[in-house]
């Protein structure tokens, strides 16, 4: 869920090799050997935008694991019924497991939305693997019992996504039933959606406010149920027309032990909504263990400190071993105490998303925005914005900026590199475009801007670099500064490159400005920054365009932009100047030319200067990088300008204008991407 608000977590990829360098969150779990056992069955397969995997009706001969791209699950159209998109599939997902455990035909036909990579597996791989790994077999059994659910509703025909939750409470007290509640409205509210909770803890009632209590105090009982009569099981239901409905159930034996009835309730209950949260108590009954084989996902509520490290820890590792969740499908959340927030180290922090609550007395507008993050992120409905590096390249980014904030598209969280780092942090900290263009300006018109943010009175000792960085702290201090993380509009993240291991740094947390110069420190050019008894250099080095920083988060919608020349621009650069170049020659008399071939051989010269010689070396490589890590995004936005220099801050109106033009390029299908 939200390592935004974890702002203590650093991202260390693991290296592995083959496929699964960066394994899904179906195989996380598995051990390295099981994992490798499953390349050796698989095939990497690409498609491209608009490729059909399979149709409806056609027998399976394969399963999927999502290595990048998005792919939709649709209906085609047939008289009088119209074609029907039921759910996409993203990142780390899978599909055509369904028809392979069932031994019928697939449901739906797939497509690809973007350009993918898939791990595919062949029907025959696939039955060896589910009898050598019982950890797979377990995980899909469960993502099984929700779609085998849903297809008793009559989904094969009009199939819908219905999203279950598991709900866990160290502690039964009005602040966890407060987060509860408030969660819940935000999520209807951002869904417009159905939304019910259904209490199989018996702790829920008697701490919920008073217009949640009315209705029978000994609640719906398992052991009276009947199954066939709906409306025995309706008029337990608490209905809320503008909140959420509510269903509390008696304790008794019959709620431990009776899973048929349980499936049945369930059953009843995904007919009419599109969110259930199910409140388990902490004990593995019968009709726990058919609710997390059903749930999506589980929240674990930390009443204490002392609960993250017994409880959560606890409960997490039982999620992840005995019933196939992975660490992303598991979030841990502790309320703060006193406006201050709790830092978890040690074991827990391995647990991928883990949040501190904010105060709702002390810090009501992070507690609001926590919501509704928490709301989005489960209904898939984030959007994220990844800003790549560039330097001067990088004014781009403002014009981008720009067409978002007139066109109002939404952006729900941020990752940079580099020059993207800075101009994300000056968005998120408040600063709409046209003050950050004003910022960029008030370097300067001249060629001299550069030197305006590294000048002679900044010269470091060569052997660490040209310059010490104090001149660009001191001036972006003016803006950002004394600015944490928490601080920002909207959770961002940066960065940068560990000099002494080039592992990825993410840096979400502490002071914004220190975490800006850690991001833009280019080899040569600024000082390593030091940190934690290492140096971090330019983010840039290691993830140009750090797409898959918000795909591990869940964000389900990136819009990535590169300001990065490609090859071809870099060609056309040249061609244009030496056309240039020729036609004034040929306008020249006889000694202009003479002066005019003698400064185009010292502009050779200096062209091959070590300061270009750096930067050109790096960004050479960083596109190809970033190239790469753009085809993962659902918007890939190329705001390069082709006759332009790394160095030109001094002529930030042309680079803005291409990022406002290649944006608005992509508007229709950014509008679309919000829409699905």
């Amino acid at each position: 869920m939200m390592n935004f608000f974890s702002f203590w977590k650093n991202g260390k990829p693991e290296v592995k090799e083959g496929y699964l360098a960066e394994p899904t969150s179906l195989l996380s779990s598995l051990a390295p050997d099981e994992q490798a056992l499953i390349e050796q069955n698989a095939r990497l397969v690409g498609f491209k935008r608009g490729d059909i995997v399979y149709e409806k009706g056609t027998v399976p001969d394969a399963f999927y694991i999502i290595i990048s791209g998005r792919f939709r699950l649709f209906t085609r159209a047939r008289d009088p019924e119209k074609e029907s998109t039921l759910l996409f599939f993203y990142r780390g997902e899978h599909f055509g497991e369904t028809a392979l455990l069932t031994g019928g035909v697939h449901s739906a036909s797939v497509e690809a939305k973007t350009d993918a990579m898939a791990l595919k597996i062949s029907a025959e791989s696939f039955q060896k693997l589910l009898r050598e790994i019982p950890a797979l077999a377990l995980h899909l059994s469960r993502s099984l019992g929700r779609h085998l659910t849903r297809e008793d509703l009559g989904y094969s025909h009009h199939r819908r996504e219905v999203r279950i939750a598991a709900f866990y409470f160290s502690a039964s007290t009005e602040g966890m039933a407060c987060f509860l509640v408030d969660f819940i409205k935000t999520l209807r509210r951002e869904t417009q959606s159905k939304v019910l909770i259904l209490d199989l803890s018996g702790k829920l009632k008697n701490l919920l406010p008073a217009e949640f209590r009315r209705g029978d105090a000994s609640g719906f009982d398992f052991k009276t149920m009947d199954p066939s009569n709906e409306s025995s099981i309706q008029k337990f239901i608490l209905g809320h027309e503008t909140s959420f409905d509510l269903l509390f159930c008696a304790a008794n034996a019959a709620l431990d032990e009776d899973e048929k009835k349980f499936t049945a309730l369930l059953t009843h209950l995904t007919y009419r909504y599109d969110y259930l949260v199910l409140c388990l108590p902490d004990r593995n009954t019968p009709v726990v263990v058919k609710a997390l084989n059903y749930s999506d996902r589980v929240y674990l509520w930390a009443e204490k400190k002392t609960d993250v490290f017994t409880f959560a820890s606890r409960k997490a590792g039982e999620l992840c071993q005995d019933f196939g969740f992975s660490k992303n499908e598991i979030k841990i959340i502790m309320p703060s105490q006193e406006g201050k927030a709790f830092s978890a180290d040690g074991p827990v922090a391995e647990i991928q998303l883990f949040s501190t609550l904010p105060s709702l007395q002390y810090q009501r507008f992070q507690y609001e925005k926590t919501m509704t993050f928490l709301a989005k992120e489960w209904s898939e409905r984030l959007v994220g914005l990844v800003l790549g590096s560039g330097a001067a390249y990088g004014l781009s980014h403002i014009g981008v900026l720009r067409v978002l904030e007139q066109e109002k598209i939404p952006v729900d969280v941020l990752a940079g590199s580099s020059i993207g780092a800075l101009f994300g942090a000056l968005w998120a900290a408040g600063y709409d475009s046209h003050e950050i263009e004003k910022v960029a300006k008030s370097l300067g018109s001249k060629k001299s801007a550069f030197f305006n943010l590294l000048g002679f009175r900044d010269i470091s000792a060569i052997h660490r670099g040209f310059f010490k960085g104090n001149q660009i702290t001191k001036f972006l201090s003016s803006y950002l500064k004394d600015m944490t993380f928490l601080d920002l509009k909207i959770p961002v993240k940066m960065v940068a490159t560990d000099l002494l291991t080039a592992e990825e740094v993410v840096l979400d947390s502490g002071n914004v400005l220190n975490a800006v110069r850690a991001s833009i420190s280019v080899p040569g050019f600024l000082r390593p920054y030091p940190y934690k008894g290492s140096y971090l250099i330019d983010g840039g080095v290691v993830d140009p365009l750090p797409v898959k920083i918000l795909a591990d988060m869940g964000v389900r919608k990136i819009i990535a932009v590169n300001v990065l020349p490609s090859p071809k621009d870099l060609i056309e650069r040249n061609e244009l100047r030496r056309k240039a170049f020729h036609q004034g020659f040929q306008q020249r008399g006889y000694w202009q030319r003479i002066a005019m071939k003698t400064l185009d051989r010292v502009q050779r010269r200096y062209t091959s200067n070590i300061f270009n010689v750096l930067m050109n070396s790096i960004m050479f490589t960083e596109f190809e990088v970033a190239r790469m890590e753009g085809s993962e995004a659902d918007i890939f936005i190329h705001a390069a300008v082709s006759d332009a220099h790394w160095i030109e801050f001094f002529s930030a109106d042309k680079f803005i204008d291409e990022g406002v033009k290649k944006t608005r390029e992509q508007l229709a299908d950014i509008r679309q991407l919000l829409l699905e």
